[in-house]
């Protein structure tokens, strides 16, 4: 019984940050809007993040969630996440992609 994991759950959600939003956490000094839909976020170590968020729909596909995820991989390293409004947002420390 001393080996038994009582705490059954989802993981806790600092797993599944990007490693920049996680190093500077609670660290941004200001953040701009660059275009609609495109925000840098600076940190108070120099560190840079742009995030892109687009709308998204209530009820989504099969298909366009694997989209999104395709295009999160391709640009983003991967990290994306879904905002209680239903938008997309991914994070890339790069600007050109």
């Amino acid at each position: 019984m001393e080996d038994r994991i009582t705490d059954i759950g989802p993981r806790h959600y600092e797993e599944f940050y990007p490693p920049v939003i996680l190093k500077n956490k609670g660290k941004w000094l200001y953040h701009e809007i660059l275009q609609p839909g495109v925000l840098v976020h600076v940190a108070e170590s120099g560190d840079e993040v742009y995030t892109v968020r687009v709308g998204g729909c209530r009820l989504m596909s099969v298909s366009h969630i694997r989209e999104i995820c395709e295009i999160a991989d391709k640009h983003c390293g991967g990290y994306v996440r879904w905002t209680t409004r239903n938008n997309v947002d991914s994070w890339s420390t790069a600007r050109k992609k």
